[in-house]
């Protein structure tokens, strides 16, 4: 990998070819989830942290540090379900093997994978892939968010939402359990009260939706950074916004907001008491 001394930054190339590599490392990974979802025996443990992971999660995340490990040698990687590894280039991977694990052990086709390219902190590419839906979305920094739509489908340019005022917007979250657990009823009480409507389309769907205009946003009162990573360059690259409830931007906060830019601040302003 070449880089630009004086700036720190690396060369073009490598971001689209990242970029390039983790759509096809995230179809690669959404077979492997796909194969247990139709039908494949995988077992279900409870982590730490209340949260379920299977069989799959950690088979799909080990074939991506593995695909990582070839193609990229010194890339570092955080994932999920198998931590931290260094990185001796400046670049690092970010992965959730299947983002919305609750929905996947349900039967419900709305989880993904989630595919995050860091260099020296910074997110330059990602990719959201609905393995079961055949859906994706993915950016890079400067060349924009993409759609695809179906397997096969030409990629069409990803936008948000034109609405101006939360009392018009949709808001999605991914559970009501994770406000009670977190202690922010009262944020989700207001968020009920102040947009125009609510809807549970959960996890990266939700960010699918409103990354290509169908909702307006997506509050989430808990975080890690493989939930939102590959959202760092999807939404600016859509035309949205994504920070913590603070305002703060990037992947490592508590909780996370995200929209179409337009309604953010009075977002942030309805939020931020409960932060």
């Amino acid at each position: 990998m070449s880089t630009t001394p004086a700036l720190g930054r690396p060369d073009p190339k490598a971001v689209a070819e990242r970029l390039q590599e983790a759509m096809a490392f995230a179809r690669d990974a959404g077979d492997i989830v796909l194969g247990y979802f139709g039908g494949g025996a995988y077992s279900v443990d409870v982590k730490r942290d209340g949260s379920e992971v299977t069989t799959a999660d950690r088979n799909a995340e080990q074939r991506l540090r593995e695909l990582i490990a070839l193609r990229f040698p010194g890339d570092g990687v955080l994932g999920e379900e198998f931590g931290e590894t260094a990185s001796t280039t400046g670049w690092r991977w970010v992965l959730d093997p299947i983002d919305g694990t609750a929905s996947f052990v349900h039967g419900v086709p709305l989880f993904g994978t989630l595919i995050a390219c860091e260099f020296d902190g910074h997110t330059l590419a990602g990719v959201i892939h609905m393995p079961a839906l055949g859906e994706s979305v993915y950016a890079s920094q400067g060349a924009g968010a993409w759609h695809v739509r179906s397997p096969g489908a030409e990629p069409v340019r990803a936008r948000v939402s034109r609405v101006e005022t939360l009392e018009r917007a949709m808001a999605c979250t991914t559970s009501f359990d994770y406000f009670r657990r977190a202690g922010a009823e009262p944020a989700l009480q207001a968020v009920f009260e102040t947009f125009g409507s609510t809807r549970g389309w959960s996890d990266c769907y939700a960010h699918v939706l409103c990354t290509t205009g169908r909702i307006d946003a997506v509050v989430e009162p808990v975080l890690h950074p493989w939930d939102i990573a590959p959202m760092q360059v999807i939404y600016p690259e859509a035309g949205g916004r994504t920070s913590d409830w603070r305002g703060n931007p990037g992947a490592y906060g508590a909780n996370g907001v995200a929209t179409n830019g337009l309604i953010h601040e009075a977002a942030l302003a309805l939020l931020r008491p409960f932060a």
